[in-house]
This record gives C-alpha cells, structure tokens and sequence, in this order.
C-alpha cells in the first residue's frame, strides 16, 4: 500500500535513506526544508522536496510512473506551503515531467533540454512583467539592462552601470530581490535608486523571482559548483534571454568580468550562449582594480568586519558612504562586525 510521510530531519537512519535514493539518480541531498517519500511496504518509492517556496528533486522509480505518486508528493508540498501562508510556488522538474504539472494546473515558466519551472498560486510571470513594463519609456530606441546584487554597491558596480548608460538610450538595472546578502533587499536596492534618484535614463528595478532568485538560480546563494548549478545558471540565462529580454524589448545586457568567482564566470558564459540562440547582445566589461586588486563588495564587507570602514570609502560611490554614515548604518556595521567576532 502507497503512503507518503515527511522526512525526520532529526532522525539520522531517515536522512541516511533518502540520501541513499537520490544517489540512485544522482543527486546529492542538500538538506532542504522538508521532503516527502512515498513508500510502498515501507521502501521510498518516490520523493519530492520543498526550500522556502521552490518544489523540487521529484523522483519517482521507474516501475511506478504513472500510477499517480507525482501529485501525490506534489499535494502533499503543497499542503505544507499553504499550512505556512506560503501561496505562491514554483516548480523544478525534468521536461518529461511537464505534462503533469501541466494536467494540475501550474503554468510553465520556461524549460530547457534538462530542467522545466513551472509556478503555481499566485505567481504569474505576465503580471510581474507587466509592472515593469509600465515603468520603461516606450519611445526610447536602444534599451539596455545589467543585474547587480550590491552587497554593498561598489564603485566597480557603478563602473558597469555608467559605461552601459553610456551605450544605450535607457538602462534597467535589476537588483537581485532574493533577500540572502549581507545588506538587505531593501538597503541594496535603496542605495542604487539613490545613487541615480536624478538619473531619468538609469531606471532601477528589484529582480523579482525571474532573475537569480531562489525559483531560478538557487545555487548562486550557496556558491556551489557542480552539474545541478550548470543547470541552473542554462535555466536562469533562458528565462532572461527568450522571454524578459523580448518582453521588454531588451537589445543588449552588460555584464562585468569576472576571472575569481567560478560561479559567476560559469554563469556568463551560459548567458552568452543563450544570448547568441536569440540573437541578443552580450557586451562584458572589464572589472576595474585599486592599487592593483580587483574592486569587490566581498573586499568591502571584510573590511566592514575587521572595523576598518573608512578604508572602505575609496571603493564606494558617495550612496554607499552615505548610508554606511547614516544610523542604520551604523548599525549594519555592528552587525557584521559582531558576525566577524
């Protein structure tokens, strides 16, 4: 008889077993937040797993597609999302899967040769669109965008931003709206808009669950590398390339070198792959150094950390100073400060 059940995160043999079956497809269990299993007499038939409001690793062994487990698990996720207030989700599957979420009801996103996302609830990608849509001016000839995190804005940041306003008639810089950083959605996100408060070219949006989000591109907040963060960066590249860039009549993105991060360089390359299928442009900026040493916001925080902000001063845009200077601050400064300690 099928049953499902929760995993015991507490329970090491529990742990132990769905590692076990996920190694069979060749997947490693990276502690998500709750994962459900089927069992037919007890052995996992079947699983799925949910982090925050992203569904994902449905498995199900061969000899029991098609006998219902994949709603199953997915009801059972679904439940514990809306148990938690949690009314918008998204899906990760295989395409072949597709069918299915398709047959309950959730609208796909975008797919791949090895990766579909589907939404479900309240998410709608048509209205999210829409919405920016209606902050861009409809008669500007060249439109360019570039997608900053900000953990804090650097001067290198600005960097790319004025070099790609320099290029194009209207610029989107979309900050990463996944609230995983050091510095806040809302403090990144604040210091840029005031940066260019008297800018009408620059127009500065948050990212939204499309744009290296936890729904797209998971991976970039646990920079790991591997297959699943290949698949990932393919995904979240597609996304931009065939259905943000088109909808919002996109020409060209910029982006910065990057020759430390593996992630984000692996994450560039796949974009100027999809960009070249959808004949976009793809335009990478060298970073800019100080005394010899590439400018970055990791630099910044270290130094945050080690009480050295005015040595930091150098590498920001006066946005940045200003509200290191201001009491919240002072108080993100004591914050990393005391998570250094």
């Amino acid at each position: 008889m099928l049953f499902t059940s929760f995993v015991n995160k507490r329970n090491n043999f529990e742990i132990k077993e769905i590692w076990d079956y996920l190694q069979k497809f060749g997947v490693e269990f990276d502690n998500p937040e709750r994962t459900v299993v089927v069992r037919d007499e007890g052995k996992i038939v079947g699983t799925g797993s949910v982090d925050g409001k992203v569904m994902k690793y449905f498995f199900i062994d061969k000899e029991y597609i098609g006998h219902g487990l994949l709603a199953m698990i997915y009801n059972s996720l679904l439940n514990f999302l809306l148990d938690n207030n949690r009314l918008e989700h998204y899906v990760f599957t295989t395409p072949n899967n597709g069918y299915i979420f398709k047959g309950i009801g959730l609208t796909e996103v975008m797919s791949t040769d090895r990766v579909a996302l589907f939404e479900g609830g309240f998410c709608s990608y048509d209205k999210w669109i829409q919405s920016i849509k209606s902050k861009l001016n409809p008669e500007v000839k060249i439109r360019g965008a570039v997608v900053v995190n900000c953990n804090p804005m650097t001067l290198g940041h600005k960097h790319l931003i004025e070099y790609a306003k320099s290029k194009v008639d209207e610029l989107i810089v979309f900050i990463v709206e996944e609230d995983k950083s050091t510095f806040t959605t809302r403090e990144r996100y604040s210091i840029v808009k005031d940066e260019y408060k008297n800018d009408d070219k620059v127009i500065v949006i948050l990212g939204g669950p499309y744009i290296i989000s936890q729904a797209t591109f998971p991976t970039y907040f646990i920079k790991k590398m591997d297959e699943t963060t290949d698949i990932y960066t393919e995904l979240d590249a597609t996304i931009f390339s065939k259905r943000i860039a088109k909808d919002l009549k996109i020409d060209i993105r910029f982006v910065g070198d990057e020759p430390i991060d593996l992630m984000t360089a692996n994450y560039n390359d796949n974009l100027n792959k999809s960009f070249e299928k959808n004949d976009l442009l793809l335009e990478k900026i060298d970073r800019i150094k100080d005394n010899g040493t590439y400018i970055s916001a990791s630099k910044v925080r270290r130094l945050i950390g080690e009480g050295r902000v005015k040595e930091t001063y150098g590498l920001l845009p006066k946005s940045t100073i200003d509200f290191l200077e201001s009491d919240a601050g002072k108080d993100k400064i004591k914050e990393i400060e005391e998570k250094r300690s």
